[in-house]
């Protein structure tokens, strides 16, 4: 019997994906987390086959919680579910060691081909999504660069950036400056910009 652990901070989305998981796959344990830190707890308690991931948890972020799941349980296999660009997110989701990367505008029975798949101990990815990381300019950028520019491009203040990653202002002034450099921009506006046009933002 599979038990698979399913995380995201929407339940009606979680409903969904654990309908589909009984119905379709026959799956008789279903547990479900809302942030990063009860993902890890559940990890560790119910020691789950399989983790579906959304990477916009709070708490502990999704890139983030990827190594602490498979601390808490090292058998743990890991598949993003995800409503980001899959080329730019499925290549960083790779290398924190995920197995599979399916985008959440994929038709029902495609993420469940996906689910199945690395349940059976396959990867699964999209196709070319390194070599589109790398024309984009992205894979200059570090995780955690990745998520300070996000916050920026939806207006989040330094100030509040730095209390929701626990980091000082100056720290995340630093992290601006070194992704302007990076990206060779020189304005807020321009990070907006490149960020809307990468869909790093809703």
């Amino acid at each position: 019997m599979s038990t698979i652990l399913v995380i995201d901070d929407h339940p009606a989305f979680r409903m969904v994906i654990k309908m589909q998981l009984m119905q379709l796959l026959g799956v008789e344990e279903v547990i479900e987390a809302d942030n990063g830190q009860t993902a890890v707890e559940m990890a560790r308690v119910h020691t789950p086959e399989l983790a579906i991931l959304d990477l916009d948890i709070p708490r502990i972020s999704g890139l983030d919680v990827i190594p602490r799941l498979r601390l808490a349980h090292p058998p743990i296999r890991v598949m993003v579910l995800s409503g980001h660009d899959p080329a730019t997110f499925a290549p960083r989701a790779m290398r924190s060691g995920v197995h599979g990367f399916v985008g959440k505008s994929q038709e029902m029975k495609e993420i469940m081909r996906g689910v199945e798949a690395v349940l059976a101990g396959y990867d699964c990815f999209p196709a070319d999504s390194n070599e589109a990381e790398a024309a984009s300019g992205l894979n200059a950028l570090s995780a955690r660069e990745v998520e300070v520019l996000q916050y920026l491009a939806r207006g989040v203040s330094n100030r509040d950036i730095a209390g929701r990653l626990s980091l000082s202002d100056k720290t995340v002034s630093t992290y601006k400056s070194r992704i302007q450099e990076k990206l060779g921009l020189s304005s807020l506006a321009g990070l907006i910009e490149f960020a809307a046009s990468h869909r790093l933002v809703d």
